[in-house]
């Protein structure tokens, strides 16, 4: 008896569950593409925001400190043409240097000048118009600025460390007809630059010595005029110390010869710490100025439109399962035997 032959059969064909399964998989993959797709773009978007923002802080810092250099040397350079004031140093005479300069100091102490005073042609402090008292010390190895006023014959201005600290200084050389006979100086304390500056940008900011550079001694031995170390770095001024103090410690700031920028947490927030070189009045690197700014949309708000995002696919992967499972469904129905 003939076998008969095998008749292959149909195709079984795909169930509802399978093509709404299928197709949710390709969608979900789609959405996969075009999510990665937008967390790049937003990540591009913050990178150049967080640059362009902290780029801002950068010019704001330099721009406040040479505008208080430019203040500090003009009023020096008003006070040196000041009538009387050069006859009066040329004699030495520290009184009418007083009674001539005092009303000009009472009135910088407001603006926030706190040092005034006046160096004789031999390099000693004639008069200390914010320490009367304290007079006639040498200055030709702990004041290099008056020095290269001194030695220049031309005014000096911006940062200089001394005895008394680290501040931005304008000194103005006075004639008496075409005999030089001294300097006069006037110096801005750098707190009230940075809360200045901290102000307008919004980002805490902090000078920081270095001082293999500055050639200060250790923190403690000699040197009481800068704040606490941390290796070579010394913490001058800042408008959070207790902030920059664990920045330091943790070795999120170094000292850095260029401009740099990066991502930092910031008390369990996204921010970003800004270092670049300090430079003194001579030109030469004595340390960094460092800056911080805290970015909240870059970090919970971005979090929260990222889990809506992804919420929003799975969704979405859900909804597209369910609706072509059921639409298989029926369009198998229709093309069913008709009995």
């Amino acid at each position: 008896m003939p076998v008969p032959a095998s008749v292959p059969l149909p195709p079984r064909p795909l169930t509802s569950f399978r093509v709404g399964l299928i197709t949710a998989l390709v969608l979900a993959a789609l959405f996969g593409v075009m999510i990665a797709i937008t967390f790049s773009m937003q990540n591009e978007v913050i990178a150049r925001d967080r640059d362009n923002q902290m780029a801002a802080v950068s010019q704001a810092i330099t721009s406040a400190l040479d505008q208080a250099g430019r203040f500090a040397l003009t009023q020096a350079e008003t006070t040196a043409r000041q009538t009387g004031i050069s006859g009066a140093l040329a004699a030495g005479d520290r009184a009418a240097l007083s009674n001539l300069a005092g009303g000009t100091y009472n009135y910088l102490k407001t603006q926030g000048v706190p040092v005034f005073g006046f160096h004789a042609a031999d390099m000693t402090y004639l008069l200390r118009l914010h320490l009367p008292d304290k007079f006639g010390d040498d200055l030709t190895k702990i004041r290099p600025m008056v020095l290269a006023a001194n030695k220049t014959r031309h005014s000096q201005v911006g940062l200089e460390i001394g005895v008394a600290g680290t501040f931005v200084r304008g000194i103005a050389v006075i004639h008496d007809g075409d005999r030089f006979v001294g300097t006069v100086e006037a110096g801005l304390n750098l707190e009230p630059i940075l809360e200045q500056v901290k102000t307008l940008t919004n980002a805490d900011i902090a000078v920081v010595l270095s001082q293999s550079l500055t050639g200060l001694p250790p923190h403690g031995a000699g040197n009481t005029s800068a704040g606490e170390q941390f290796g070579d770095l010394i913490a001058l001024a800042s408008t959070d110390m207790p902030l920059f103090s664990g920045l330091l410690r943790e070795g999120a700031i170094r000292l850095a010869r260029t401009r740099e920028v990066a991502s930092y947490r910031i008390r369990d927030d996204s921010g970003a710490v800004l270092v670049q070189p300090l430079i003194d009045f001579s030109g030469r690197m004595i340390g960094n100025v460092a800056a911080v700014k805290v970015f909240p949309t870059h970090g919970a708000a971005l979090q929260r439109t990222r889990t809506e995002l992804i919420a929003a696919a799975l969704i979405g992967a859900i909804l597209a399962f369910v609706v072509f499972a059921v639409m298989a469904r029926m369009i198998a129905m229709r093309g069913g035997p008709q009995g």
